[in-house]
């Protein structure tokens, strides 16, 4: 947030994102009431700044490897805090220094496979709802032994997939994702204003 005061009025200006999302609020301030505004008014950016960088934060999507949920471009909203599920988008930054969005397919302990078309948790059918175009779904037969040396998701790492199977570079290629490099989940796409949608 950026504050201006100038004659009776207080400009502020808030940028949502890096990109082209911006509030902007023009407040009129008696200049002898300011100071009695003055505690209440810099608790609230203290606690608007905790929001922005601790609780909330935008995210910009590169690609397409998550369609149909998330086009190239759509900003989002991430949580930093909760319990991660299985099907959650997380977004996660690796040693390569890149920023992933994927979806949480296996959690800790997970045994997982794909058998025609159809994902297995421990043994069990799993439905993935989510999958609403069966082209870009469309999962070839594996478990999780074609590409590592165990069949269970190890202790404090998950098992991530994009959903659109085809083209996703994913835990298949870039492995699993150890717990300290998520960094949040995806919670809501705020912009363009026509994908708004809870995730």
């Amino acid at each position: 947030p950026v504050f201006y005061l100038y004659k009776n009025y207080v400009t502020i200006w808030v940028y949502f994102s890096e990109r082209d999302v911006e509030i902007i609020m023009k407040v009129h301030v008696d200049k002898q009431k300011l100071k009695k505004w003055s505690g209440p008014f810099v608790l609230a950016l203290v606690i608007a700044l905790f929001i922005r960088f601790f609780l909330v934060t935008p995210l910009e999507v590169n690609g397409n490897s998550m369609l149909p949920a998330l086009h190239d471009h759509d900003e989002v909203l991430v949580r930093h805090y909760g319990t991660i599920k299985r099907f959650d988008i997380v977004t996660f930054k690796l040693a390569n220094g890149e920023t992933y969005i994927k979806r949480v397919i296996g959690l800790p302990g997970d045994e997982i496979k794909y058998e025609n078309n159809q994902l297995y948790v421990n043994q069990k059918k799993v439905p993935e709802k989510f999958l609403t175009d069966p082209n870009l779904g469309e999962t070839s037969d594996f478990t999780l032994d074609d590409f590592f040396t165990t069949t269970k998701v190890p202790a404090r790492k998950y098992f991530v997939l994009g959903d659109n199977r085809r083209i996703s570079q994913d835990s298949r290629t870039l492995g699993m994702v150890d717990e300290t490099c998520i960094s949040g989940r995806a919670w809501i796409i705020y912009w363009p204003i026509w994908h708004f949608k809870v995730l």
